[in-house]
């Protein structure tokens, strides 16, 4: 005859259940056991935190790796744009004038000035070098700020002018700026003096040399017939 299956034994099943619940919920700890989990759950939490913190950082970075300044700036200056239509529409009589009650006579001057200026440096397009030479011209002194009102009464008084040497050392400064940026427009040229001339950019020239180093022993005499015009 069979035995009946062996019970169960319910201690083991207290053990399973008590070794899959997480530390941190369980109520039957030791009191100096309690400490420790405590500093368990400091820990979770500063990890969680940390780890939020730093997808948030690497959301930003890939934002701001995607992100076009110029469509930024083009994007704001039309919010700005739609934002005084809005107040335009919204506004009973004269808007501008209304703005202008904002602002001093003397900033609204300089703002007329300064929108003036700015139309007259707008790009019309290629005419001629003259023209191109003049607007660089008038932008380099621009970038200069020179005093050109009293130079003017100076000059008109007959007096010398004597340049400050603040002044000379920033116009030094300007043109050896302009100087580093022609020399790197203009590169040098890679032919070499006594080099035949059988190739079209610099890394054509390149690979032409190490093919001569390979092969002239091979080549000379043909490349000689050839010049000679006794090649058959």
């Amino acid at each position: 005859m069979d035995n009946p299956p062996a019970d169960p034994d319910p201690s083991s099943s207290d053990v399973s259940d008590t070794e899959e619940t997480d530390i941190a919920e369980r109520t039957d700890l030791p009191p100096q056991v309690q400490p420790k989990v405590d500093r368990l759950l400091q820990l979770r939490q500063r990890l969680h935190k940390s780890t939020e913190e730093n997808r948030r950082q690497v959301y930003q970075e890939h934002q701001r790796t995607h992100e076009n300044p110029s469509d930024q700036r083009r994007q704001a200056r039309k919010r700005r744009e739609a934002e005084i239509l809005q107040q335009k529409e919204q506004h009973t009589g004269d808007y501008e004038r209304s703005r202008f009650k904002d602002y001093s006579i003397e900033k609204v001057e300089a703002y007329e000035e300064k929108q003036a200026q700015r139309a007259e440096n707008v790009e019309r397009g290629f005419t001629d070098y003259s023209q191109v030479n003049r607007r660089k011209y008038d932008r380099d002194v621009a970038k200069l700020k020179p005093d050109l009102a009293a130079y003017q009464q100076r000059t008109e008084a007959g007096e010398s002018h004597v340049p400050d040497p603040k002044n000379v050392e920033r116009l030094v400064k300007s043109v050896e700026v302009q100087q580093k940026k022609r020399a790197a427009l203009h590169k040098p040229s890679i032919e070499q003096e006594g080099e035949d001339v059988s190739y079209i950019n610099e890394r054509n020239a390149r690979f032409n040399r190490k093919m001569n180093r390979a092969y002239d022993k091979y080549t000379k005499e043909i490349k000689d017939n050839l010049e000679r015009g006794t090649a058959l």
